[in-house]
């Protein structure tokens, strides 16, 4: 994976890249307090889905989109590729591939690729999330 800054430690690359794949278990997890400990606790938080209509802003707004999208399905299993990260110390941004399966209350179970953006903001010695944007991708 191509990493362009100079400034990079490589203490903060893997942390980064941690962050990142603890994004990917808590979703498989279906667990909103793991999710939640990877969120920045700001009001200028962002994620949008890969089927949003508006981007949801806000700590709380993201928690409240967690809580729903984890009841809404049994089981989720979802991964990650990455593509490249970049970051500048204090902040990150890592470009991925992703593919999650889904079963719904219903007992369907839909599978979709999706490319993400992940940005994250360092805050001590712990990198969180300040943004999640996916739009789905042909795979």
């Amino acid at each position: 994976m191509p990493w362009f800054s100079a400034l990079a430690q490589p203490s903060d690359i893997e942390a980064i890249k941690a962050a990142h794949q603890s994004f990917y278990a808590a979703i498989s997890a279906r667990s909103l307090p793991a999710m939640e400990k990877l969120w920045a606790a700001k009001p200028y938080v962002m994620l949008i889905g890969p089927g949003a209509k508006a981007p949801v802003v806000g700590a709380p707004a993201v928690t409240a989109f967690w809580q729903s999208a984890f009841a809404a399905f049994t089981k989720i299993s979802s991964s990650s590729e990455i593509l490249q990260g970049q970051t500048d110390g204090k902040l990150a941004w890592i470009v991925a591939s992703e593919t999650t399966q889904a079963t719904g209350q219903n007992g369907k179970t839909v599978t979709f690729n999706t490319l993400v953006t992940h940005i994250f903001e360092k805050d001590g010695d712990r990198w969180l999330l300040i943004s999640h944007q996916s739009q789905l991708a042909g795979k």
